[in-house]
């Protein structure tokens, strides 16, 4: 057969994969040329099928670090191991199912057209559980902006929505590779024509799905009772010195807390450590006219003050001893007050397991100011003025699985608490985790059903709605600001699909993967054919 590129020369090669990585990572927040998601695929996966499984996994390691780099270069900005770190091991991630692809594509054509949905799934699974699980920017996401096909994860999750999307990719990647070979399009098209209808009517149904639960969702919000709520937005910085300048935080935190109290909300919701103080610990170990006591007493004092409840987000050392990223829920009209310690802690930033048994990394960590936390495990729930709500603290709120378990227990909408402060650090972060981190809570939202309301210490704040649609703050990231709004108060006893059974469908997913490619290794006798692209 012809080479479709000249067979000397390998720099198309580079093109195609160069195209892919650079293509895929405009599909992310703030690039948002989330239409090219459903075609980026094509030409790699041609790829993987004419070439050897060894040179589609180096090519697609090579250009996947500058995926990666692309989309989390902002890491560097959160701490300096993070994106030297993360971004080769999840670049070997790609790689090694980018193999595994090229693997089955050869081992077993006739099933090929799912080797891409299969072990993208599982990919994205396996980078996103456990504790040291990184949820972040899935294929899923990238319809943020396009909600009507998010639509569909409150049957699947966002994996199912992945799934289809690249799904599409395979079934053009059959026709495009028929087209190269037969250089006749009505050919292709015809050969092709059972998997075509089959994939346009599959994301015809995934569509007219969305707009009936988009419009039921958004009728339902309408008519739901509303909790009046205040986002705090400081925009102060994370590494920015605390204790020195103490008193001018807390004058611009008695500010915001005032000027959001006198439009009466049933809450005020700190972002995440919006109060750096070990509170209560300092308040039990000190006296109260000790300097460090005069100053928390402040803060312990506002609820009452304004006579409003509000979401009270600090670190804490509760009675185990042991540090954790904590919010306090204070209603005046209540006695005492409702702790709920962060579960899923970022990687690297706030826990590292066993990172102190190896001395070098111990010592690195802790020059750092890392890994200083430790993971909670009680699903929190708290009863408000309006309803009953859970809080998710920081990257939590990307975790349907999460989200899932305050289900379970009955909750009317979800609050977020988070300090993204450190995103300008070196001038490098910007928008793009602001943007990135909301992207993510748009299929959870949709997953679980409940409105999502996130304080952001830098932006972006707002409510992310029950159907994906996005209530954004007027206060601009990187200004300091409130921001008062109405959560629907959603039936505690809706209960999607996707809540009743999980990670049903990406668990179905990896076996199916597991399965494949043990048939393929010891099932299949192949003699794997040269092709050149």
């Amino acid at each position: 057969m012809r080479p479709i590129f000249q067979k000397s020369s390998k720099l198309w090669h580079h093109i195609l994969w160069l195209v892919w990585a650079v293509g895929y990572a405009f599909c992310f927040p703030t690039y948002n040329m989330h239409f090219l998601i459903w075609i980026i695929f094509i030409p790699v996966l041609i790829f993987s099928y004419r070439q050897s499984f060894q040179k589609t996994a180096a090519y697609s390691f090579f250009y996947s670090l500058i995926f990666w780099v692309m989309t989390l270069f902002w890491l560097i900005a959160f701490h300096e191991i993070s994106l030297p770190f993360l971004v080769p091991a999840y670049s070997l991630y790609n790689a090694f199912f980018f193999f595994c692809i090229a693997y089955i594509a050869k081992k077993l054509p006739k099933y090929r057209v799912f080797a891409l949905p299969v072990m993208w799934t599982v990919n994205e699974l396996l980078r996103s559980t456990g504790y040291l699980g990184f949820q972040w920017n899935l294929i899923g996401d990238t319809q943020w902006l396009n909600v009507l096909f998010l639509q569909s994860a409150d049957i699947w999750g966002v994996w199912g929505v992945g799934f289809l999307i690249l799904l599409v990719n395979s079934v053009l990647a059959e026709l495009v590779n028929t087209w190269i070979e037969t250089r006749n399009l009505k050919e292709s098209l015809f050969k092709h024509r059972g998997a075509l209808i089959a994939i346009t009517a599959v994301v015809a149904a995934n569509f007219i799905y969305g707009i009936i639960t988009y419009n039921y969702y958004e009728d339902l919000a309408n008519k739901s009772e509303k909790a009046k709520v205040a986002l705090m937005q400081p925009n102060t910085g994370s590494f920015d010195e605390w204790w020195d300048v103490r008193w001018e935080n807390y004058g611009k935190i008695w500010k915001l807390n005032a000027e959001a109290a006198i439009e009466s909300p049933d809450l005020i919701v700190w972002s995440e450590t919006m109060l750096r103080n070990f509170v209560w610990v300092y308040m039990q170990s000190y006296p109260p006219d000790h300097p460090v006591n005069y100053f928390n007493s402040r803060f312990i004092k506002m609820p009452y003050e304004f006579d409003t409840p509000i979401l009270f987000a600090h670190p804490e050392k509760l009675a185990d001893g042991k540090n954790y990223n904590s919010v306090d829920y204070i209603d005046p009209r209540l006695p005492g007050y409702v702790t709920y310690a962060k579960i899923h802690l970022t990687p690297f930033g706030e826990w590292l397991p066993f990172y102190y048994v190896i001395p070098p990394l111990k010592k690195m960590i802790e020059s750092l100011g890392a890994a200083s936390y430790s993971p909670a495990k009680d699903f929190v729930v708290f009863t408000g003025r309006k309803g009953k709500f859970a809080v998710m603290i920081c990257f939590e709120d990307v975790f349907a699985i999460l989200a899932r378990k305050f289900i379970l227990r009955g909750v009317n909408y979800f609050l977020n608490a988070t300090n993204d402060g450190w995103a300008y650090r070196f001038d490098v972060g910007g928008p793009f985790p602001l943007w990135q981190h909301i992207a993510g809570v748009a299929g959870v939202a949709i997953s679980v059903r409940r409105p999502i309301a996130r304080a952001v210490n830098t932006g972006v704040s707002g409510v992310v709605h029950a159907n994906g649609k996005m209530d954004i703050s007027p206060v601009p990231i990187y200004t300091d600001g409130y921001y008062v709004t109405g959560i629907p108060v959603i039936d505690e006893n809706i209960q999607t699909i996707f809540v009743k059974i999980g990670y049903l469908f990406p668990y179905l997913v990896t076996l199916l993967a597991a399965a494949a490619m043990v048939y393929a290794v010891f099932g299949v006798k192949h003699k794997e054919e040269k092709h050149n692209v």
